[in-house]
C-alpha cells in the first residue's frame, strides 16, 4: 500500500459523466493513489463537478490545459504525466469505469513479476461486442514492437499500469487527433518488452458513438486518420525500429494515399523524403505516381512491387 499510483485521466465536456468514473476510482480497495484530470477547454460544468470532487478528496487534482498547447486529450495525457507523482502510472478515459480492484489487480502483478508493465482486460458494460476479445492474443504472440506495430497483439489504453519512469520516458504524440494509444504503444515496445498480461477485467467501458473514431463514419476521413497515424508513427519510430516495422508502416501509408488520391498532411514534401529514405530508387515510381504519370495502371508491375517492397 506505499505504493503511489498516479492515475491519468484527459476530460472535456463530460460533466454527464465524470462524476461516475470518480466515483469508481475513489471505491478502489487499493487507496494509495493520485488522481490527475486534465480539463481540455470544456464548455460545460466539467471543471466545476472536478473542482467540487477535489474539494471533498484530495488525491484528486484538476490541471487545465492552457491556451498555449495544442487541444487534444494528448496533450492533456503529456501534462498529467508531467505532473504525476507515483510509482507507477495508469492512464484512464473520463467516462469509463474500474471495477473495485482494479489498482490492487495492477499493483500487485507489478510487484510479483517486478516487471515494467502489466495488461489486463476490458469489457463494455452497456453493449455487446464481442470484438473487444480479439485484442487479447498474448497466448499466440509474446510481446515485441513487431506484433504489437503489425496488431497481432493489441490492448486498450486503460489496460496498462507502467513504472512512471518508463511511462514518462514516451510522448503521447500531440499532431494526432486519433490513434494515439496505438503511436504511443509502439513506442512503448520499442523501448521495452517487459511486460505481463494479466487475464483479468478491471475495467468497463462506456459503448457511445461520440468518440473521436465514431465521428469518422465515412471512408475518406477514417483513411486521414489512419495515414496520419501510421504516418507520424514511422517518424516517431525512424531511429529506432527496424527496417520490417518501418517498411510496414509505410507499406500502409502508401495504399492509403492510393485511396486518397493524394497526401493528407500539409508538408507533403517530407512526406515524399521519408518514400526516398525508405524505398531508395523505388521511390522515384511512387513520386512519378504523385505527378500524374500513372504509370502503376499502365501493366508495368510497379505499384505490385512497391507495395511489397
Amino acid at each position: 500500500m506505499n505504493t503511489l499510483v498516479s492515475i491519468v485521466i484527459p476530460s472535456y465536456n463530460r460533466a454527464h459523466l465524470i462524476g461516475e468514473t470518480l466515483d469508481s476510482i475513489i471505491a478502489q480497495s487499493y487507496t494509495n493513489w493520485e488522481c490527475l484530470v486534465t480539463d481540455d477547454g470544456s464548455t460545460d460544468t466539467t471543471v466545476n463537478i472536478i473542482a467540487a470532487y477535489a474539494k471533498k478528496d484530495s488525491r484528486i487534482k484538476l490541471l487545465k490545459r492552457p491556451a498555449t498547447k495544442l487541444k487534444g486529450a494528448n496533450a492533456c495525457r503529456n501534462m498529467g504525466l508531467d505532473a504525476a507523482q507515483g510509482d507507477y502510472v495508469v492512464f484512464f478515459d473520463s467516462d469509463d469505469l474500474m471495477t473495485d480492484n482494479h489498482l490492487e489487480v495492477k499493483v500487485h502483478a507489478m510487484q510479483k513479476y517486478n516487471c515494467d508493465y502489466v495488461i489486463t482486460k476490458t469489457q463494455f458494460f452497456n453493449h455487446t461486442n464481442a470484438g473487444i476479445n480479439t485484442y487479447y492474443k498474448f497466448d499466440e504472440f509474446p510481446i515485441t514492437p513487431f506484433n504489437y506495430v503489425t496488431q497481432k497483439i493489441n490492448w486498450l489504453t486503460y489496460d496498462i499500469c507502467l513504472k512512471a519512469k518508463l511511462a514518462k520516458a514516451i510522448r503521447f504524440n500531440e499532431n494526432l487527433q486519433s490513434g494515439q494509444e496505438y503511436n504511443y504503444f509502439s513506442k512503448l515496445v520499442h523501448i521495452s518488452t517487459e511486460g505481463n498480461f494479466i487475464d483479468e477485467v478491471v475495467t468497463l467501458r462506456r459503448h457511445h458513438e461520440h468518440s473521436i473514431r465514431g465521428q469518422l463514419k465515412d471512408r475518406h476521413s477514417l483513411n486521414v486518420s489512419l495515414f496520419k497515424t501510421y504516418f507520424y508513427t514511422y517518424i516517431d519510430l525512424k531511429l529506432i525500429s527496424d527496417k520490417e516495422i518501418l517498411f510496414y508502416l509505410m507499406r500502409n501509408c502508401i495504399k492509403l494515399i492510393y485511396d486518397l488520391k493524394g497526401i493528407p498532411i500539409k508538408k507533403r514534401s517530407v512526406f515524399t523524403m521519408e518514400v526516398f529514405k525508405t524505398y531508395n530508387f523505388k521511390g522515384f515510381y511512387f513520386i512519378g505516381m504523385l505527378v500524374g504519370l500513372k504509370i502503376f495502371n499502365k501493366g508495368y508491375g510497379f505499384r505490385q512491387k512497391l507495395l511489397k517492397a
